[in-house]
């Protein structure tokens, strides 16, 4: 359910703040967590693609760094799976966005 939600709150408030756009669009997710909806995507991907497909973006967004956490959508390389599943990472992360946010 965390994963759930950071992966809603990086898409809808993040997102948009710092630009990233190698993070699958969310298409539909419930505050709860219960369900997020992302497009289908086609895998497997190599990591070459992935390392040429994915910029460097500063503040780095939150997504696992292996070949199965993306895919194709529409052509493009895009991150599947940016959830964090610890209270404290979320935490830390979220307030760490706020200040880079803010400058």
């Amino acid at each position: 359910l965390r994963c759930n939600r950071w992966e809603r709150e990086m898409w809808y408030r993040w997102r948009p703040v710092f630009g990233w756009e190698s993070l699958c669009p969310i298409l539909f997710a419930d505050p709860l967590g219960l369900v997020v909806v992302m497009p289908r995507a086609q895998q497997p991907v190599t990591l070459e693609e992935i390392q040429a497909a994915t910029p460097v973006y500063f503040p780095e967004p939150t997504y696992e760094t292996k070949a199965e956490a993306f895919g194709l959508v529409n052509g493009r390389v895009l991150a599947l799976d940016y959830g964090l599943p610890w209270r404290d990472t979320v935490s830390k992360m979220r307030a760490y966005y706020a200040d880079m946010s803010s400058r």
